[in-house]
């Protein structure tokens, strides 16, 4: 009985450990210089659809402004190192799902010939047949595909010196913006401080 709740147990944990998200980042170079950020006013921050409204707004800079603590970083509005902004986006996309197509002959009588104490006998027997895999078809479903980015901008530069981003398909509003926390801690394991 313990094996079995272990086990079960075991595959809670791999299954929700599981992210329908993929994570990316690029960078152009390390980022042991900087010690201090400030996020770019509101203006300059993309969003649209689901993730355009107060509630996904805050959790997106307070999830990232916890990430970023976490490393080391302070935020100083006056004269910051990096700057931060995020974008995220929602777009409708068509996937394309490739479906076997089987033929399943129907089951007949057959007729047999069998050999019992040296003489010949014939009988009938029923004869089901495996399914014959006869090609794919293909079918379209319409999704929305969601991705959110977050850049670090060298104030002194101007230019993005970090890019994390995620990507994933977005079937429910109300669990894309409540795992928002999760993927932009996602984001930031790809950070190389």
């Amino acid at each position: 009985m313990k094996k079995q709740i272990l086990i079960l147990l075991g595959l809670v944990a791999v299954l929700s450990s599981c992210s329908s998200y993929n994570y990316y980042a690029v960078s152009n170079k390390k980022l042991t210089e900087y010690r201090s950020y400030a996020w770019l006013p509101e203006s300059k921050s993309k969003a649209s659809n689901i993730y355009d409204n107060d509630v996904a707004a805050d959790k997106i800079v307070g999830a990232a402004s916890a990430e970023l603590e976490k490393r080391g970083f302070k935020l100083n509005n006056r004269r910051p190192d990096l700057l931060v902004r995020y974008t995220a986006v929602v777009n409708k996309e068509t996937k394309v799902y490739n479906e076997p197509v089987y033929y399943d002959a129907p089951g007949r009588y057959l007729p047999h010939v069998g050999v019992h104490r040296g003489r010949a006998f014939y009988y009938y027997a029923y004869r089901d047949p495996f399914p014959v895999y006869v090609g794919s078809e293909q079918r379209m479903v319409n999704v929305k595909q969601g991705s959110i980015m977050i850049d670090l901008i060298d104030r002194k530069t101007k230019k993005v010196i970090w890019r994390g981003w995620a990507e994933g398909e977005l079937n429910n509003p109300e669990k894309a913006i409540a795992q928002l926390p999760k993927v932009i801690e996602n984001i930031f394991k790809k950070l190389p401080v």
